[in-house]
């Protein structure tokens, strides 16, 4: 089978998976491959367009974004595609902070508040909500590396508790978004 694009994403997929983004590099891909690393090249200009192809993958192939009706059940979805993956949440907050409306989100959670936001409040209300799932799958993916690597221990009741805390931040954050005056004109 020849070497195309998607082979590279799939692979550097695979690779995120199973060595984290530390472990994700174009010369490890094309191993994988059994390829020369610039035979990579030819397919994806460098490592950054890489990223943004595997953010795509790992937000979902057709890269349109959650189809929950509300930001509470957005979020959630956003959640589960990032925890998906290893360092999911990592590599989706570097993508967003070069191509910053080459993601799904970027594109889609505004319209969860466009009813009572104008459209530049309404940009920032979902910025606000994908920062704090990136923030929250971040330290939930981080603690996952720290116990598997062995320092830090495995606590019972961890899960539940990470649960927990990120429903509650999640009332907070939409409660708070809730209680933003609606602008019209000039938002």
């Amino acid at each position: 089978m020849g070497l195309t694009r998607d082979r590279i994403v799939d692979a550097a997929y695979t690779v995120l998976d199973e060595q984290g983004l530390s472990g994700l590099s174009m010369r490890r891909v094309a191993q994988d491959l059994d390829v020369r690393p610039g035979a990579l090249y030819y397919h994806v200009a460098n490592k950054q367009e890489l990223l943004a192809e595997v953010a795509t993958r790992i937000l979902g192939d057709g890269g349109d974004g959650p189809t929950a009706p509300d930001a509470r059940s957005a979020a959630g979805e956003l959640r589960d595609a990032l925890r998906r993956v290893r360092d999911g949440a990592e590599v989706v907050s570097f993508v967003l902070a070069f191509r910053p409306e080459g993601l799904a989100p970027s594109r889609t959670f505004p319209g969860l508040f466009a009813d009572r936001l104008g459209p530049r409040q309404a940009r920032w209300a979902a910025r606000t909500l994908v920062h704090y799932v990136l923030g929250a799958v971040a330290e939930e993916q981080n603690r996952a590396e720290l116990v598997r690597t062995g320092i830090v221990a495995d606590e019972p009741g961890h899960a539940a508790e990470a649960e927990g805390a990120f429903r509650f931040g999640l009332d907070a954050v939409l409660g708070g978004l809730e209680g933003v005056p609606a602008l019209r004109h000039g938002g």
